[in-house]
């Protein structure tokens, strides 16, 4: 441990901005997921009112080396790096490797690819269980519908509450459901998939989406029933 690279980036940013910071973030951070010598980096909230950094972030690498070539595919444009005090936050969020492994291959240890269209046609035949394992505030925003959360830096804690039976992780891109799924399956789960390309390709397709804060919980409906019909 004591060989590894922290880095610690206090972000100094106003609070109604914090969402779109976020999902900038998390694709960057996904990237860095498949870099060499990632071991996991993590967001944190500050929990002191009127702190000057509502965020920081915290990377750790196997060594110094790994994160300046990460640096040349994603560089930090205009953060600050530096030390803060870690008890005056809470993590919000988590980032763990990507897997190494083909994300089609459904070898045992990863999770096999689904087709958004082809997920969405088994949950509403009662054939499987569409987990959502993004965070809570992506959660809160929207999701696929007929999903259910359980977000992943909860897992393996909360596998045992899943419904038995298949199930299909699904987060922003693809990244953090194969994570979820290998995890499923590292604990004994069968018929674990990840939905290829997540959130962004579910939606892309035209398949239907609940936002918790409105009337018309669900959108793209009638795209969506032709997209299992194609599919």
């Amino acid at each position: 441990m004591e060989n590894h690279h922290v880095v610690i980036i206090p972000i100094e940013i106003d609070e109604e901005k914090e969402g779109a910071y976020l999902d900038a973030w998390q694709g960057a951070a996904d990237l860095m997921a498949t870099q060499p010598g990632f071991i996991r980096t993590y967001m944190f909230r500050t929990v002191v009112p009127g702190s000057k950094f509502l965020l920081v972030n915290v990377a750790e690498w196997e060594s110094t080396a790994h994160w300046e070539e990460a640096m040349n595919v994603c560089p930090m444009m205009g953060q600050q790096i530096a030390v803060a005090h870690a008890s005056n936050y809470e993590a919000i969020r988590t980032v763990l490797p990507a897997a190494q492994q083909s994300p089609a291959s459904g070898d045992g240890h990863t999770p096999a690819d689904l087709s958004p269209a082809e997920a969405r046609r088994r949950v509403a035949d009662g054939e499987l269980t569409l987990v959502d394992v993004r965070e809570d505030d992506e959660w809160a925003a929207r999701h696929p519908a007929g999903a259910v959360h359980a977000a992943l830096s909860a897992l393996p804690a909360t596998l045992s509450d899943l419904p038995d039976g298949p199930l299909a992780f699904v987060c922003r891109t693809g990244t953090r459901s194969m994570q979820g799924g290998a995890q499923a399956i590292r604990a004994g789960r069968s018929s674990v998939y990840s939905v290829a390309g997540g959130l962004e390709a579910w939606e892309a397709a035209g398949l239907p989406v609940t936002f918790p804060d409105r009337e018309d919980a669900v959108n793209n409906g009638d795209r969506a029933k032709a997209a299992v019909r194609e599919d």
